[in-house]
């Protein structure tokens, strides 16, 4: 069996996230108070971490960029 990496255990808990975003808003879901407050709590309890992990995606994308640019810049033409 492999070995999940940080992110990718990251990246399960961001689809996880997402899948009760998608639950929330089903009326099935919404008409059973008890199983809302459910998925609710699970969704708040994930938030947090999934957006610090989505935001540090999105700065190593940046950086990466961002020495892509500085390498195509100190390439004499």
């Amino acid at each position: 069996m492999a070995t999940l990496t940080l992110s990718d255990k990251l990246d399960q808990l961001g689809t996880r996230y997402d899948e009760l975003t998608r639950q929330l808003s089903t009326s099935e879901v919404a008409s059973d108070s008890a199983r809302y407050q459910k998925v609710a709590k699970q969704h708040a309890e994930l938030e947090e971490i999934v957006e610090k992990h989505r935001e540090f995606k999105q700065i190593e994308k940046d950086l990466a960029g961002a020495h892509q640019m500085f390498l195509e810049a100190k390439t004499p033409r």
